[in-house]
């Protein structure tokens, strides 16, 4: 999940004051990845490793951290930086309250992978300056995100809860040269992508690392499978404590959700030493079903496929102007259980939505929504499309084939993909037979490159067609 705020420029206090507080006692191993640069524009400006607290403070006040001169103008800017909180899933998190330091070392390893992942699309797709005038003023690419990170594993009520914060300065580097607040327009329209890009990515580093199996909540989106919920409950004070004080207040808005949050945000526990924490952990775990953490020997993930009716479930919910690439990237990371890396995803939708590779912010064209969702006999014949990127082009082929072949020969029927079930293809003419069975081999070649689930025969044409 990514949550979006802003900040001002006297904001820098509350990440600098906690440097590596909540690492140092949960996982001291990983305490040293709190408190880091990271994107690309930070190399321009002389930026690497660990964060300084003037620095910092400089960019926020649009100043070139080393010399200290105005980088842009600040007369008009009313937003110094933006926080992106990328958020872990709560069964994610609770993975670090079972005592196990090498379990705790993978999931905090997966999450900041997914968090540098998530931070590169986002330079290059979401941050933009604006250069123009008028009907011309138009986004253009950047250099990079000038941020620094930081990451916590503790709520306010002391329940595990993994988030990163990345503190993105509201300037940047146009490829013209010039140093410009950002355009937040690009910033706030792909949040929804980048938030589910992460989450992909995070599934997929902790399928892989862990083996474990993912399950979808209604209202939670993709979790680690398993948990009994009287274990999760154990360890959701935070979220108990909002949920009794809506209650109290009679409401459930969002707006009055966040009253809830603020009113009951207490200031943090710096007291509690790293025993202390483990001993809390230990004894709300007591009360609940422990929750066994079966690994496999073999990624889940491996030959994944795309769960097509979540996919068109996603681009359905989007505005009736028509889809973007960030809305078909958004809707294939949701689609796919075990995850995917972000590159693959990226390059998965650059086959279903051509053209936008090179746009930049809020500048992306719109698709009719069935340019990239497939026809119900088409998933029938071919089965839900692969995750990965280089598998696409051979199911568009094969895809494309069925449906010339049925619009050549004027093929309606559903159930029967090419028109003629077994019984009734003698009955066709020399050319269509022979087209038939062209585009029967290119079926079927496409099915044994895909592969999929074994000896899974497709009649509908009259022909076996089989899954190998």
């Amino acid at each position: 999940m990514l949550f979006v705020a802003r900040v001002s420029d006297q904001g820098a206090g509350y990440y600098l004051d906690d440097l590596g507080d909540e690492l140092r006692r949960v996982a001291p191993e990983h305490a040293a990845a709190d408190g880091r640069w990271i994107g690309r524009g930070t190399e321009g400006l002389g930026l690497a490793g660990a964060v300084d607290g003037p620095a910092m403070r400089a960019l926020l006040c649009a100043c070139h951290p080393r010399t200290g001169y105005t980088i842009t103008p600040t007369q008009r800017r009313t937003v110094a930086a933006f926080d992106l909180t990328f958020t872990a899933p709560k069964r994610v998190s609770l993975l670090l309250s079972l005592g196990d330091k090498a379990l705790t070392s993978e999931v905090l390893t997966a999450h900041h992978e997914a968090v540098h992942a998530a931070v590169g699309h986002l330079e290059r797709r979401a941050w933009a300056v604006r250069r123009g005038s008028g009907d011309e003023r138009a986004p253009i690419a950047t250099s990079g995100v000038v941020a620094a990170s930081f990451t916590h594993c503790l709520s306010r009520a002391g329940d595990p809860h993994v988030h990163t914060h990345v503190v993105a300065a509201n300037l940047a580097h146009g490829v013209d040269g010039r140093w410009s607040a950002l355009d937040s327009r690009g910033l706030f329209a792909h949040a929804r992508a980048t938030g589910a890009l992460y989450d992909a990515h995070l599934r997929a580093e902790i399928t892989d690392r862990l083996g474990l199996s993912w399950s979808w909540g209604e209202r939670r989106g993709w979790d680690v499978a398993g948990a009994d919920p009287v274990l999760v409950a154990a360890f959701s004070n935070r979220s108990a404590e909002i949920r009794q004080e809506l209650a109290a207040r009679g409401t459930s808005s969002t707006r009055s959700r966040h009253v809830a949050w603020a009113t009951t945000r207490d200031p943090k526990d710096r007291e509690a030493t790293g025993a202390d924490v483990a001993a809390n952990w230990t004894r709300r775990a007591s009360v609940a079903p422990r929750w066994r953490i079966d690994r496999v020997s073999r990624s889940p993930s491996v030959g994944q496929r795309v769960d097509e009716y979540r996919f068109q479930a996603a681009i359905e919910a989007c505005p009736p102007s028509g889809v973007c690439r960030r809305d078909v990237v958004a809707a294939w990371s949701e689609a796919v259980a075990h995850g995917a890396r972000v590159s693959e995803i990226e390059g998965a939708s650059d086959h279903w939505v051509p053209g936008d590779k090179g746009s930049v912010g809020v500048a992306e064209s719109r698709h009719a929504p069935g340019a990239c969702v497939p026809a119900q006999h088409l998933i029938r014949a071919l089965g839900p499309r692969p995750v990965a990127a280089d598998s696409q082009p051979v199911w568009q082929r094969a895809a494309a084939a069925i449906d010339h072949y049925r619009q050549r020969w004027g093929v309606e029927h559903d159930t029967r993909l090419l028109g003629a079930d077994r019984d009734h293809l003698a009955g066709l003419s020399h050319r269509r037979l022979a087209d038939h069975l062209e585009v029967s081999r290119t079926v079927r070649e496409a099915l044994v490159s895909l592969g999929g689930e074994a000896r899974a025969r497709l009649e509908h044409d009259g022909l076996a067609l089989e899954r190998r």
